[in-house]
């Protein structure tokens, strides 16, 4: 009886402790829409590596967590963006690499900072059904001074059927929201034109 003691505590405390189960937000951008008239400079893209490989964990349901990571996930999306917005768009390797802002004619540098937070409806299930997604981009210019700042957020629920059948679906529609609120955002920031 001891025995079966100590496993129902240890299964309790693992339990109590939950686990980072894995997910990602990476949203659908086939259907992000360029504008009509795109702003006519051409920017780079930063991603440092650090942030590129970077994974976060937050709250999923029932005492879990989930982890996933951000800038892989939205990078695809973050460049959709830009290109739709912007003439041309173009990875760069750092914010000061001077080959690629004269070989591409580079006049802003956008470096996007992405904080998210998670929780669930669930008390049974980890997947996360409340997502929030913050994306922030540094603007400057080919000197490297600051031009502006443009930011969005994405706000993706969903119900506890719908995260049975895609664990992510709450981060991609949040991710989604928050791409296509920055693309508006970018449109309307006088200091790009």
């Amino acid at each position: 009886m001891h025995k079966y003691k100590l496993l129902l505590a240890a299964l309790v405390s693992l339990y109590l402790a939950g686990c980072a189960h894995p997910m990602n937000i990476r949203p659908d951008v086939d259907s992000l829409q360029p504008p009509a008239t795109r702003i006519q400079k051409n920017v780079g893209l930063y991603v440092s590596p650090a942030n590129h490989g970077l994974e976060v964990t937050t709250a999923g349901g029932g005492g879990d967590n989930v982890r996933y990571h951000p800038y892989a996930d939205m990078e695809t999306g973050l460049y959709k963006v830009l290109g739709n917005v912007f003439a041309n768009v173009t990875v760069v390797n750092s914010p000061h690499d001077a080959a690629a802002i004269a070989q591409h004619s580079l006049n802003y540098i956008i470096e996007p900072t992405v904080t998210t937070n998670s929780s669930s409806s669930g008390i049974f299930t980890w997947m996360a059904t409340d997502f929030t997604v913050m994306v922030s981009c540094r603007v400057s210019d080919a000197e490297g001074k600051d031009v502006t700042a443009v930011s969005a957020t994405g706000i993706g629920k969903a119900d506890s059927a719908e995260v049975r059948h895609d664990f992510s679906v709450a981060g991609e529609r949040a991710s989604r929201d928050a791409l296509e609120k920055l693309q508006a955002a970018f449109l309307a920031a006088q200091a790009l034109k």
